[in-house]
């Protein structure tokens, strides 16, 4: 079997519903030999190539059908973007004045339109032009999509071809409404919010009529999934769709009365099917509408539904459940430990070196690892995480991997900053048990010598080790906190860098955020970037252990502040402890 003969069952001209990669496996059983020609290629490429509707890498309407990195970390693409040729292209165009089925006529007319001119570095045909829309209309017309989905791709893909010629996008237009009168249904967005979405984007393509029609339409669609059916329930998230649309177009016109109708109706349709999720899936979807609003602008409502959402907190943590499991500690942590904290360590010095280094991660190679997690447990990061206080009040929210990997990787460390504690544990257990951490020796060692720390500040700091050393790491957190926000503001100012910032309206100054103040270069200088990153994560990122914040605005309750956050807190101390001399600001 040659070439077309493989192909030709699918180019009948009345034959509808077929994947290209259909034919892909198709040309998979035509001769050895004719695999060899360049035309077999040609016609895999054509079929393999993926229709966008964001920007792919290759800057083309078509993009590779499969991404990949070789091991020097090069992107690979398949198929190539080097395989699509002149060649390739006017074969491609050959191939459409030769076939007979709409759909792939439309195939390949498209793609000579779409990579013509970049790559044969020839101007368009007219007829090419004319052959693309007049097949891509009929393919659309006639439903010869295997799905309405592809049929929106192909409509959208339309719109763009011919928004510059007025007669054939206003068939476009055309067959856009009679194809959502065949097909949409309420429940199918991507089938009715399409054409909405290009009337946003290109106003001036669509006549004042058209747009009112086109917001009627969507007002009574909202109406419809906001009415609770037969079994008194409605779908939330569909209405949110729709309300999503209409308050963009209410917001185009700065119609905030608008805006604000469409949210509201969205926020009572989740309080509605109130007793028919979880708490805590209540208080994401509200919060996603607090959002909308203060997007808007709508700060009255924002605060309303606010208060609504701490509300809900109080049910949210009766729904949360412990977690706990149990594992053995090895004979070789141990071994570890005496090593770099305990007698076989050279001396309190190197004690105190190692407890401060051995607790820092590695950036870099929490990267790695995170993306590791991410290829083995692929839909454990295509979602995001709300982080909650122990009223249940939400915090904070880290997005899926892909939007928001920075946020990932920050939740992952904090994670594994959690898991090390019973090795912090059993570290501090051998600077205690060789008398490394005494009242005495981290004065003299440490707070003394490091110009961090101020005399008068000498007495509080002593009182505050010996609470750690009998175990009341409550009174000790509470107490260290001052001291080390004071200790990070010296370097701060002796780094040449201003601690200060003026309040509001210019009548004075006040002290800029901890948070701030540790994104600062002379804290990567002094402790490297990765330390600088520590000290973010366990102090002030609130997505991460934010002690600082966390304990200073009475967010969590005293005893929160147990041995895991007093532990951290005595490693920051030994950390601020060594730092003996500053490094000049560069």
């Amino acid at each position: 079997m040659n070439i077309i003969e493989s192909i030709a069952p699918f180019d009948v001209e009345t034959r509808k519903g077929f994947d290209f990669h259909q034919i892909v496996n198709a040309l998979a059983t035509v001769d050895e030999v004719e695999k060899m020609k360049p035309e077999f290629v040609y016609e895999k490429i054509a079929m393999e190539l993926v229709p966008t509707q964001t920007e792919n890498p290759w800057g083309f309407y078509y993009g590779p059908q499969f991404t990949f990195a070789n091991e020097q970390g090069e992107l690979m693409y398949v198929p190539s973007l080097n395989d699509i040729t002149s060649d390739t292209i006017m074969y491609w165009e050959d191939r459409a004045k030769a076939c007979n089925n709409p759909l792939l006529i439309a195939r390949y007319a498209d793609l000579v339109w779409d990579f013509k001119q970049k790559i044969a570095h020839r101007g368009q045909e007219p007829w090419m032009y004319r052959l693309c829309v007049d097949n891509m209309l009929r393919v659309c017309d006639e439903d010869y999509c295997s799905h309405p989905v592809i049929t929106v791709n192909v409509l959208e893909r339309l719109f763009a071809i011919s928004k510059d010629t007025p007669e054939d996008n206003q068939l476009v237009k055309d067959t856009f409404v009679t194809f959502e009168q065949r097909h949409s249904k309420d429940d199918t967005v991507r089938l009715w919010a399409s054409r909405f979405l290009l009337m946003m984007e290109h106003k001036k393509s669509f006549t004042d009529i058209e747009v009112n029609i086109l917001i009627k339409e969507h007002e009574e669609r909202l109406v419809r999934l906001s009415t609770p059916n037969d079994n008194g329930r409605v779908n939330p998230w569909i209405v949110m769709e729709q309300a999503k649309l209409l308050a963009k177009y209410y917001n185009s016109i700065q119609n905030r009365d608008d805006i604000k109708r469409v949210l509201n109706i969205t926020e009572r349709t989740f309080e509605h099917e109130y007793s028919n999720m979880s708490a805590i899936q209540l208080m994401g979807n509200l919060e996603t509408v607090c959002q909308m609003y203060s997007h808007y602008g709508l700060k009255d409502e924002w605060k309303r539904l606010s208060v609504k959402i701490q509300e809900l907190g109080a049910r949210v943590k009766e729904e949360m459940q412990p977690f706990q499991t149990e594992f053995e500690i090895s004979q070789e942590v141990y071994d570890l430990a005496d090593e770099y904290f305990g007698d076989k360590a050279e001396s309190s010095d190197v004690r105190w070196r190692n407890f401060a280094s051995y607790f820092i991660l590695t950036k870099a190679q929490e990267e790695v690892e995170l993306r590791e997690l991410v290829k083995k447990y692929p839909f454990q990061f295509m979602i995001g995480n709300s982080l909650m206080d122990s009223k249940g009040h939400p915090m904070s929210y880290v997005g899926p991997y892909e939007d928001d990997p920075e946020g990932q990787l920050i939740l992952h460390m904090a994670k594994k900053i959690n898991i090390q504690s019973y090795f912090l544990s059993i570290a501090i257990n051998r600077l205690l048990t060789t008398n490394t951490l005494t009242v005495d020796n981290v004065m003299s060692s440490l707070i003394i010598p490091s110009p961090l720390f101020e005399e008068s500040r000498y007495d509080i700091i002593r009182e505050v080790i010996e609470l750690f050393i009998q175990g009341k790491y409550i009174l000790f957190s509470h107490l260290i906190i001052p001291q080390i926000e004071y200790a990070i503001c010296n370097l701060i100012e002796m780094s040449g860098v201003p601690i200060l910032k003026p309040q509001r309206g210019n009548k004075g100054y006040q002290l800029r955020t901890l948070g701030d103040l540790l994104r600062e270069q002379c804290v990567e200088n002094t402790f490297t970037s990765d330390g600088a990153l520590y000290l973010q994560i366990v102090l002030t990122n609130q997505k991460a252990l934010n002690i600082r914040n966390l304990l200073c605005h009475g967010i969590m309750p005293p005893e929160y502040f147990g041995f895991g956050a007093a532990g951290r807190l005595l490693h920051i101390l030994v950390m601020l402890g060594l730092t003996q001399t500053i490094p000049p600001t560069t």
